[in-house]
């Protein structure tokens, strides 16, 4: 197993940098466009492993991340809640109930980066509160870039944040927290640090990726979210050092 968790972050790490050059600057080629969902299943099961050790007498949280998450955007296809009225335009290969079936892949990486992310901090609750916002804050980045300067998928009603409803987030916090009470409830601490801190550096992978296509499509605003997940990252350096410090205050 770890082998196998070795060679999938190397595939991944080298897959997320030449993704980032096609990607970011618009080079991917037309009949190159199924790379997209090879790096949502790699990252999702990535984030898969990562949650396996999270809750082991729970892992059916990750079927359920994974399904659920398909059976709740296929509601949101079909009657236009919790997120709003929207369409998928790209063809991301396999449907489930009208939904492609790589957006559960995404949601497992949403949830498990944001809730390794959610370790940098050391508080009561910390995961049904930070994962959450964490998702929500990945999203920030990801939905402009996939709707405006991607047409992966396209939004009926408009909204403030580059012309997508407000809806939408209210959606995706619904969806991530009741994902987050499942983990919360079955979460043990973490045997292996390297997936909790590979999955932290997905989030940022994540963020940089959506952060570098905005830039160069001029969505600067998204570009300034992502740029704030570095600094939150460098802010909390070390994660369990700041942990430890602020265990060390309330002592």
């Amino acid at each position: 197993m770890d082998r196998f968790q070795k060679n999938l972050w190397l595939f991944f790490t080298i897959w997320f940098f030449i993704g980032l050059v096609l990607v970011g600057f618009s080079l991917l080629p037309p009949w190159l466009e199924w790379a997209n969902s090879v790096f949502l299943f790699a990252s999702g099961l990535y984030a898969a492993l990562y949650l396996w050790d999270v809750v082991p007498k729970g892992r059916f949280i990750i079927p359920v991340i994974f399904f659920g998450s398909i059976i709740i955007e296929s509601i949101g296809v079909h009657t236009g809640w919790p997120f709003g009225t929207y369409a998928y335009e790209a063809d991301f290969g396999v449907k489930l109930l009208g939904v492609p079936i790589t957006i559960g892949a995404a949601w497992l990486s949403v949830i498990g980066a944001s809730h390794a992310f959610s370790r940098r901090f050391s508080f009561r609750y910390r995961t049904v509160l930070l994962v959450p916002l964490f998702a929500v804050w990945l999203d920030l980045a990801i939905d402009p870039v996939a709707a405006n300067v991607k047409s992966y998928w396209l939004w009926q009603d408009g909204g403030w944040y580059y012309d997508i409803p407000t809806q939408n987030f209210i959606g995706w916090y619904g969806t991530a927290l009741f994902f987050s009470v499942l983990l919360a409830r079955f979460e043990q601490p973490v045997n292996l640090k390297v997936l909790e801190h590979n999955n932290q550096y997905l989030f940022l992978m994540l963020h940089a990726l959506f952060g570098l296509t905005a830039g160069m499509a001029g969505l600067y605003g998204v570009t300034c979210i992502s740029l704030s997940a570095g600094i939150l990252y460098w802010y909390t350096r070390g994660g369990d050092r700041f942990a430890k410090s602020k265990q060390k205050q309330i002592s």
